[in-house]
């Protein structure tokens, strides 16, 4: 433990030197050379049904590869990654292009407003939302990373702070007063259907039909083509956690703390877990478990066939952030400054890092790296070690 202290130490002070180049000066952010159809994590969740499990074992030591800095903080939401460029932004309405490998600083871009959920890469063009400062309504932007150009933009009544969703043919917005939108891989705007309820849920796809929860605790679930309801049916108090798809069935949290498992066709319900505490993140499964964690710290393993308990840890922290799932480790973010690495058969908690400021972001594994946030702006990036 006292070699991540002083690695985080040392780091720090690097990621101070970054942000003083960063606020010296505007580097805007362009890649010339860059070429099409390149690999990388895309979106928060990775795919459209929220897949936030990598099929990897890795060992309980990490070691520090660099750490950034950004002059504001986060919100609860992703990196992304195109080829060898980590895109991240920020509640102070800059989007930053680093090096994955790195974080060298390539550039950044200034906007006027907060960008609280993680862009949307599509081969040179970036999706991102901007909160407007003062006004009643936020902007997608179409963002050009090969000239460093905005190309589009479009106005949506309200802010957003639902995670984008990008399909084959298009980008997915839901806004926080509950109008779902889709446009198109260009920026056109396609259709939109007004549900007229605040929601505050990230939804999730399977490419045929988009689903997603609100603060009234209905389950919508729209065609991804038109955007035509399908249906619409009362689960629960209240939704405000992400959801996730895994085959035919829907899994997520409500506001009471229930688990549900809803069938994906008709909406209905499978099987109700009750943790006890409010739940805002996402589950995140495997082939035969589903895990998930509370706003009291408290961490379950489910079975995902019929929701019975396998185990539960509490951490007596604060679970805000969607966790990793790998094949053998749950690398969980806690508000109270930690990152737990946790046994997926047992519960047990294998390690525990310690940082100096609030952990935020949903921890994303990419070719052998985990990339950790912090509060703060912090970008923290560790190598691991295959078990």
């Amino acid at each position: 433990m006292g070699f991540l202290k002083r690695n985080h130490l040392k780091y720090g002070i690097a990621a101070i030197i970054v942000l003083i180049i960063v606020s010296a000066c505007t580097q805007p952010i362009f890649f010339r050379n860059m070429a099409i159809g390149m690999p990388g994590h895309f979106m928060f969740g990775k795919i459209p049904e929220r897949n936030f499990y990598e099929n990897v074992s890795i060992g309980d030591f990490l070691e520090p590869k660099w750490s950034a800095v950004t002059s504001g903080s986060q919100s609860n939401t992703s990196i992304v990654i195109y080829n060898d460029i980590l895109f991240v932004s920020d509640l102070s309405g800059k989007l930053y292009a680093l090096d994955r490998k790195t974080g060298k600083l390539f550039g950044y871009e200034k906007f006027s407003g907060a960008i609280p959920v993680a862009p949307v890469v599509n081969n040179l063009r970036l999706f991102l939302m901007v909160n407007e400062l003062n006004e009643k309504y936020s902007t997608i932007k179409n963002f050009d990373i090969l000239n460093g150009k905005v190309l589009d933009e479009s106005k949506i009544y309200g802010g957003v702070h639902n995670e984008l969703l990008k399909l084959d043919d298009g980008i997915i917005v839901l806004s926080d007063y509950g109008e779902l939108l889709k446009y198109n891989l260009v920026g056109t705007k396609g259709w939109s259907t007004n549900t007229k309820v605040d929601s505050h849920s990230s939804p999730a796809s399977d490419g045929n039909v988009i689903v997603f929860g609100n603060e009234k605790g209905e389950l919508i679930s729209c065609s991804a083509k038109t955007g035509e309801v399908l249906y619409r049916k009362k689960i629960c108090g209240g939704i405000e956690a992400g959801l996730s798809i895994s085959g035919y069935n829907i899994y997520f949290g409500d506001k009471t703390g229930k688990v549900f498992c809803v069938n994906l066709n008709d909406g209905k319900i499978i099987w109700q877990y009750d943790t006890k505490n409010k739940i805002v993140v996402t589950p995140v499964m495997n082939a035969e478990n589903l895990f998930i964690g509370n706003l009291n710290g408290d961490i379950f393993c489910l079975n995902k066939a019929d929701g019975k308990l396998k185990w539960k840890v509490k951490t007596e922290g604060v679970i805000d952030a969607t966790p990793l799932l790998l094949k053998n480790k749950l690398v969980q973010p806690d508000l109270n400054r930690k990152v737990y690495l946790i046994d997926v058969k047992t519960g047990n908690i294998e390690k525990t890092m310690p940082f100096e400021t609030r952990t935020k972001l949903s921890p994303v594994y990419y070719d052998g790296v985990i990339y950790l946030g912090a509060d703060r702006g912090e970008i923290n990036a560790y190598q691991t070690f295959k078990q």
